[in-house]
């Protein structure tokens, strides 16, 4: 079978499956592609829904491109609205809600869930995760003007929206169990320069909390947190974290970890089947962000049309969008042992490496003026990376 006769089926329309179906179409221009989405096909930036206030965008005006268009610039088979029900890999068929569909190559691009914590009360199914373009338009539809909005997590979305929300007129209230902003991301230090700086912005920090109840009353929602604070606001946002899909996978009988796990070409244990994005978990562990997808999406392509490729992440930073306090970072990998040590801290800002037990640099986290060194350092650990540095 040739690669312009096969057919390559990809389920999620969010920025790892449109990637990927860039990239083949690239590659095979007479390749028969269909996506297969529960949502209405639109693309748009999911990282900019952290900062749509700010840029007075409401959901529509978020859409980059129609579903119309991108069907027609793809020369794709759009099925939309339909949600995959189970992969039937002995057949090579995915089952929808619309019927079945048949492939050659199957492509998941499933994303992440929202991460529901164990919390009590009537109102918890009132809480609100915004994790595409739908949950923005419910999110904005039930946000009364300069609103209180408590914010459940403190991590990177949790904090960004923090920032959206009180750089545009709304009171936000964020309770995250870690003692810093961030705090899986960066150290002290940098955190509670995030926590200050918001917080001259109107945020208000219930930092070491967790929140254990949720409660209906009269105008909104009551939350109650674990050491007997109250908390009243009229909206929820709970941005605990995310949790890659799995289920999916995990029931058509492929090998899950964290997330789907594939190796170094994207390929998950079965070999007509890939994965890609938040859903993927790839050799070096899970990488969720808008660079490592495209760089996913440049070798999956290839590798599903029967040249195998290998993925190749350049250094992964991340510019984290808070106007109030600039921070670009590079995670520290997980699971390797090291620390992260201040190397500067002046009127320029901070900058702290993370170094692991060989005293190599696996990360950092540059803030204010010092984030102009980004390009530089990732260039330098691109370069470590590739064992070319001298």
């Amino acid at each position: 079978m040739t690669a312009s006769s096969s057919h390559i089926v990809v389920i999620g329309s969010g920025l790892a499956g449109y990637g990927v179906l860039r990239e083949l179409r690239k590659l095979a221009p007479d390749a028969r592609l269909t996506l297969v989405t529960q949502d209405d096909g639109h693309f748009y930036s999911k990282p900019a829904l952290s900062t749509a206030l700010a840029k007075g965008k409401v959901a529509d005006t978020l859409i980059t491109t129609p579903a119309e268009k991108m069907t027609a610039q793809l020369k794709l088979d759009l099925r939309a609205g339909r949600l995959v029900e189970a992969i039937d890999r002995e057949d090579k068929a995915v089952l929808t809600t619309g019927g079945p569909i048949f492939y050659d190559k199957l492509v998941l691009a499933l994303g992440a869930d929202p991460v529901r914590p164990p919390i009590d009360g009537d109102a918890v199914h009132l809480a609100m995760a915004v994790n595409n373009l739908d949950d923005y338009r419910t999110f904005r539809e039930k946000l009364p003007d300069g609103a209180r909005v408590l914010i459940m997590g403190g991590g990177l979305v949790g904090t960004e929206f923090a920032n959206d929300l009180s750089a545009t007129g709304y009171q936000p209230v964020v309770v995250d169990m870690l003692s810093h902003p961030l705090a899986q991301l960066v150290p002290p230090g940098v955190g509670n320069m995030i926590r200050d700086a918001l917080a001259a912005k109107g945020v208000e920090w219930h930092l070491g909390r967790k929140v254990v109840a949720l409660r209906k009353i009269d105008g909104g929602i009551r939350a109650e947190l674990d050491n007997g604070v109250t908390i009243d606001a009229p909206a929820v946002l709970s941005a605990v974290g995310l949790r890659p899909h799995v289920a999916l996978a995990r029931d058509a009988g492929l090998e899950v970890g964290r997330g789907i796990r594939v190796d170094q070409t994207g390929r998950t244990s079965d070999p007509d089947i890939y994965a890609i994005g938040d859903c993927a978990e790839y050799p070096q562990g899970l990488a969720a962000y808008v660079t490592p997808i495209m760089a996913a999406a440049r070798a999956i392509a290839p590798s599903a049309l029967g040249t195998p490729t290998e993925i190749r992440f350049p250094p992964l930073s991340v510019q984290v969008k808070t106007t109030a306090y600039l921070v670009v970072l590079l995670p520290a990998p997980f699971g390797v042992d090291g620390e992260w040590k201040e190397e500067a801290n002046d009127e320029k800002g901070l900058k702290y490496m993370f170094r692991d037990a060989d005293g190599i640099v696996r990360g950092y986290v540059f803030t204010r003026d010092y984030c102009q060194e980004r390009m530089d350092m990732d260039r330098t650990l691109s370069e470590q990376m590739m064992g070319t540095a001298v």
